[in-house]
């Protein structure tokens, strides 16, 4: 199957038990996607690398076979009788791709390759799971034959062809997309401690209410990843300073032809609302309040300061009592003023809570 030929839902997948905290903390302000897990960095790269290869030839002149592309940067699994042809800098989208696979590392700047024969589909998967043995290696097909190419990454093993998820390698980000992309992540690894990840807990004490000390950090990763994931030809930047202060996330799109080039979509502002601080003081209404209002003017300022197109302010609503959107009363005036949208999310402190809530709206 491989030739020596040398040419020119779920919601998270196998990051979900990273240490998101850790991970936050360390990275905070790099502003790249340095911090992200590195099957997401590997997948998103993909898609770029694909993205950037059709603007250079388009989409008609891309060669109808597919390429696979595993995160392997060591090409170690590879019989002797093959030597890979090393690329150096295969993100420029100057190599083809097609009938080929690929050994990449997450950075997906310069990987070695091997012809694959011309087969069908089964035999294809054959030489990656039961020839080189690689069935458990994060990898990436990319599908040049239908009408709209796609990308097909699976995240933990080839071998399960069902266990995929298709990214997308055109679309813009709006806020609606972006908040049914929100709508995703809280519904699959926020909404309840047994959604979050074993290292990404987000209570301290769910009985008594009380969030962990860095709640805002742990929202953050959680969206910077489930956004990087579900808009892969996007930079989702965190923690960037102006002069005006520290943004929470900025998603931005570059030209795939000119990488100076680019279109800020949006600046993303996140409070957590709490009822209690992590060691069991309480917040009043008033400090929640102030801390909507500073959440608006600071979705306009960081939104005007660094040029992108939309600003929101997204409440992640971890108090005894869910008020909806009531937190927003004192600011909608505001908002309307500054262009600022506004959304909240509920995160329940137990799954018995979130059971009630959900039983009691039938």
């Amino acid at each position: 199957m491989v030739t020596g030929e040398p040419e020119e839902s779920s919601g998270l997948g196998t990051w979900a038990n990273a240490d998101l905290p850790g991970t936050a903390r360390t990275n905070a302000g790099v502003g790249t996607d340095t911090g992200l897990p590195k099957e997401v960095r590997f997948a998103t790269g993909i898609v770029k690398l694909i993205r950037r290869r059709m603007a250079e030839l388009g989409a008609e002149s891309v060669p109808a076979r597919p390429a696979v592309f595993l995160l392997e940067p060591n090409a170690r699994a590879l019989t002797p009788d093959f030597e890979p042809r090393r690329i150096p800098m295969l993100d420029n989208g100057l190599t083809s791709v097609a009938g080929r696979l690929w050994y990449v590392n997450e950075a997906v700047v310069s990987g070695k390759y091997v012809e694959l024969d011309d087969v069908e589909d089964d035999s294809l998967f054959r030489v990656v799971t039961d020839d080189l043995g690689l069935g458990k290696v994060p990898a990436v097909i990319v599908e040049l034959r239908t009408r709209v190419p796609s990308v097909r990454y699976s995240p933990r093993e080839l071998g399960d062809p069902d266990d995929v998820q298709t990214l997308a390698i055109t679309g813009t980000a709006n806020l609606k997309s972006i908040f049914e992309a929100i709508d995703h992540i809280h519904s699959k690894s926020l909404v309840t401690p047994e959604a979050q990840a074993s290292t990404g807990r987000l209570w301290q004490d769910g009985a008594k209410y009380w969030p962990v000390e860095h709640a805002e950090e742990v929202v953050q990763m959680y969206l910077r990843i489930g956004l990087a994931t579900r808009f892969p030809t996007c930079d989702v930047r965190w923690e960037q300073k102006s002069v005006t202060g520290r943004l929470d996330i900025k998603i931005e799109e570059s030209d795939p032809l000119d990488k100076t080039q680019f279109v800020r979509h949006a600046v993303l502002e996140l409070k957590v609302l709490r009822s209690f601080r992590s060691t069991g003081m309480s917040m009043t209404p008033a400090e929640t309040s102030d801390w909507v209002e500073s959440g608006v003017k600071q979705a306009a300022t960081y939104r005007d300061d660094w040029g992108a197109r939309l600003g929101a302010l997204c409440c992640f609503d971890m108090r005894k009592e869910h008020t909806g959107e009531q937190c927003f009363g004192q600011v909608r005036e505001l908002a309307s003023e500054l262009a600022v949208e506004l959304k909240v999310w509920f995160l329940f402190s137990t799954s018995e809570r979130y059971r009630k809530f959900l039983t009691s709206k039938r």
